[in-house]
This record gives structure tokens, C-alpha cells and sequence, in this order.
């Protein structure tokens, strides 16, 4: 068992590094990006879709000290030009603590340069809870970056597994006013030993090829490798281990807990169905949110159908997707495809995978309370017939064991945003107001707590 008293060092009263020693502390840009999309490069009187939208900043980063700001448009690093957010994360990845560093980008239609120096990522604190930083070991000399948050004081506390999404973003040091830190946060004021973990790729990780190339199978194993280091640590009561799905991350919950036996798991944001159903799902009901004439959804589907049924059953490449001339505008426009295999950020073969998941057969293995949660204005997850479907699966198998749970004024992000209306408008730039929604953490809570006096 590893004993927190046995590997950590105080910095100014908290917690914040240990017992890893195969991993380093990296240097960082500092920014959450995402693909600048048609609407906004025509808001932003943009010549093309190409370079990479900043999402946040993270504080103390190399981007907050070149003064990069939310809504810039990254089009060159050192010279080399950025097509896609992905260019900006491999170049990053080159970078070293203390030397120069360019960024070109646009910012409300103006073109501007920033130089300054490369930055250390710092350690995430907090001065209500302790902080370790860790590692797990993938095999072949690879580790990812794991960090537990606990309560202060001794004793055993039982422990939530938070297992992000379907994105190659770090999860380390996030902003104070993350959502997903708030939930964290939130849960270790509520008497939770919090653990989470990075992607094999990203962040302090090393030894792995980078997040974007990785497959399924590669992120699925680092999970449940995690898992198994969760229960060594003797301050977590082992018998009341809970793992929190989000997005993707509810798939891979009852994947990684058919071995590693929780206590529960709680889902968030989660479609219930193979990859390939989904993006039917999302293909058909998105598009008339997004502005797309009904007739045209139609005829769109007609592509669309044979593509997904090619690239998700037949297994074919992009690349061979896209010697088809009907193809190819639909790939580059509704998959984000780059030319070099990935789709959606992501290396094509990580999402048939994804459609091969026997997810009924997973959620029976498991045999773990279940909350599955849907948010009233969770676009991406389209409906709560994803989060009922996997209520229904386990309650067939273990008549009870299951709740589904809906969140009112809730988006895919945990922010508490109002109607799926009300979020449209708050994307479209609307002055919308939008806050984390506690009430997630004290629902969360309020499961755990029953789930624990039933022990």
C-alpha cells in the first residue's frame, strides 16, 4: 500500500509533489483550444477554417505570459503555420523550459505577434486539501501523470475516479474556475479522496505515442492500469472506490470496472450506443440546431449513412473515404478531417474502435450502482435516452441498481446554462449567464452517501 506520509514533501503547507520519479515536470503553452469552425471564421472576417480557436488560458502558463487571451485564433508557432489545434499541440510539445517562443494569431480580426519565454507547468494547490502528484506505469517504460486530491487529516476516505472524455486536453493544474475542477473540488469538501489522471500523451506523460495518435485500447488500459493504482494508496478505503464517467469517460467506467471491481459509477453527458449509431444520432438531430434547412438534413444523410456504415463497419481510412469526390467535402467539413488520419482531433482507428465496445455486455460485467445523468441542455449527448438506456440495461440484470437522474438548466460541460435554446444563444455570443452547477456536486454526493449507509 502507498502511504501518503511516506512520499510527499510540504510546500507552503500543501501538498503538492511525491513519489514519482520517472516523471518531470513539463514545460507548457497553457491554452484549451478547439477547431475554428465556418461560423466563427465568418464572424471573425477569417480567410479560412485553418489555426486553432483558445478556448481558456490557464493561469501562470507560457500563453498567460505572452498575454495570449480566450477567442485568439493561433495561426503560427515559431514560424511553423498551424492548420488545425492538433499543429499547435505538437509543436508544444517541442518546446523547452526558458526558451523563446512565438506566437502568431488573430485576434478580433487583427494580426498580432506575442514572443516571450517558455514556462514550467506549476503544481496545482489547494489549501483545503492535500495534493500528490503520481504516476502510473503503462509498461515499456511509459507512465502518465496521475494526481490525487484528499481531505486533510488521517484515515480512510472512499474515493471517486474521475475519467474525462473523449478530448486529448490536460487535466492537470486546471483554472480555479474550471468546471471540471469545480465538480473535483467540490467533492473533496464533500469528504472525497479525488483521483484523476492524464491520457497516455499529454501533460507530464512520457513514453507513449502523443493523445491524438494513441487507440482506444491504448486509453482504455492506462484507465484501468489507474484504477489498480488507486486502491494501493492506504489512505482510500478500497471497498468504497466510485468512478465518474464523463462524456466518453461513461463508456470506458464499466469497461475498466468489469476487472477492477467499484463500489458504483456515476455517468454524465453519456449516448449509451456504439460510436457509429451516435454520430448518425448527431449528424441527423444536430444539424437543424446548428441552422441546416430540414430538407438539406436529409439529403446530407444520404451521404452520410454509406460514410459512417464504410469508415465504422468496413473499416476503411479516411484516407480512402476521401478518394470518393461526394466523400470528402464531408469529411473535411463534418469530421474534421485533416488529411492525415485524424477525425474529430483524433487517429481514425481510436473511433472504430469505439464502435466495436460491447457496452451492454460491459455494464453487466461491472455489476456496480449505477447513476447515470442526463443535463437539460446537453447538446452532445443529444437526449437522455442514452443516460435511461444504460439505467434499463443494469436494472434488467440487477433489478434496482440503477437511477437515472436528470439536471435541469445543465450543458454537456456541467455549467448551469438554462434550456438547449439558452445555450444555442450563449454559443452564438449571447449574454447568456452561465455558472457551474452545484448542484451536480451535491447530487453526486447525496447517491454516494446512501450507496455508503446501505454498505
Amino acid at each position: 500500500m502507498r502511504s501518503i506520509t511516506t512520499f510527499i514533501f510540504l510546500w507552503i503547507g500543501i501538498l503538492s509533489c511525491g513519489f514519482a520519479q520517472n516523471l518531470k515536470r513539463r514545460p507548457f503553452l497553457g491554452v484549451q483550444l478547439s477547431p475554428v469552425s465556418d461560423s466563427l471564421a465568418s464572424a471573425g472576417n477569417l480567410k479560412s477554417t485553418e489555426g486553432a480557436l483558445v478556448v481558456q488560458v490557464i493561469p501562470k502558463s507560457t500563453a498567460a505570459t505572452l498575454r495570449v487571451q480566450p477567442n485568439d485564433v493561433i495561426v503560427r508557432v515559431n514560424q511553423a503555420p498551424v492548420k488545425t489545434y492538433t499543429d499547435v499541440v505538437d509543436r508544444a510539445r517541442q518546446f523547452k523550459t526558458g526558451e523563446n517562443v512565438t506566437l502568431e494569431l488573430i485576434r478580433k480580426g487583427k494580426r498580432m505577434t506575442l514572443k516571450g519565454k517558455v514556462q514550467p507547468m506549476p503544481f496545482e494547490t489547494d489549501p483545503n486539501a492535500d495534493v500528490l502528484y503520481d504516476e502510473v506505469a503503462l509498461g515499456n517504460n511509459a507512465y502518465a501523470r496521475s494526481i490525487i486530491k484528499k481531505p486533510k487529516g488521517k484515515g480512510k476516505y472512499p474515493a471517486v475516479f474521475f475519467i474525462q472524455g473523449y478530448g486529448c486536453n490536460s487535466i492537470d493544474n486546471l483554472p480555479a474556475d474550471n468546471p471540471q475542477r469545480l465538480l473535483l473540488d467540490g467533492l473533496v469538501a464533500k469528504g472525497y479522496a479525488v483521483y484523476r489522471m492524464e491520457k497516455p500523451g499529454m501533460g507530464d506523460s512520457q513514453g507513449t505515442q502523443p493523445c491524438t495518435e494513441i487507440s482506444y485500447t491504448e486509453e482504455l488500459a492506462a484507465f484501468a492500469a489507474g484504477l489498480k493504482e488507486l486502491k494501493q494508496y492506504d489512505f482510500v478505503d478500497t471497498e468504497n472506490i466510485f468512478l465518474f464517467g464523463h462524456s466518453l469517460g461513461g463508456n470506458t467506467a464499466p469497461l475498466i470496472a468489469a476487472d477492477e471491481k467499484v463500489k458504483g459509477i456515476i455517468v454524465y453527458g453519456i449516448t449509451g450506443k456504439p460510436w457509429g449509431e451516435y454520430l448518425i444520432e448527431l449528424f441527423r438531430e444536430q444539424s437543424p440546431m446548428n441552422g441546416t434547412d430540414y430538407v438539406q438534413v436529409e439529403e446530407d444523410m444520404k451521404t452520410l449513412l454509406p460514410l459512417v456504415y464504410e469508415l465504422m463497419v468496413l473499416k476503411k481510412s479516411p484516407g480512402e473515404l476521401a478518394q470518393n469526390a461526394v466523400y470528402k467535402p464531408y469529411l473535411e467539413r463534418r469530421f474534421d478531417y485533416d488529411g492525415r488520419g485524424h477525425l474529430f482531433g483524433r487517429h481514425y482507428t481510436f473511433l472504430q474502435q469505439l464502435n466495436d465496445i460491447p457496452l451492454n455486455k460491459a455494464w453487466k460485467a461491472a455489476n456496480a450502482h449505477t447513476l447515470a445523468i442526463y443535463g437539460e441542455a446537453d447538446i452532445p449527448a443529444l437526449n437522455p435516452d442514452g443516460a435511461k438506456l444504460v439505467v434499463d440495461v443494469v436494472n434488467s440484470y440487477y433489478p434496482g441498481k440503477a437511477t437515472y437522474q436528470f439536471l435541469p438548466r445543465t450543458d454537456h460541460g456541467f455549467m448551469e446554462v438554462g434550456t438547449k435554446e439558452d445555450y444555442r444563444r450563449l454559443q452564438s455570443g449571447a449574454a447568456v449567464p452561465a455558472r457551474f452547477n452545484q448542484k451536480l456536486v451535491d447530487l453526486v454526493d447525496s447517491w454516494i452517501k446512501e450507496r455508503l449507509r446501505k454498505a
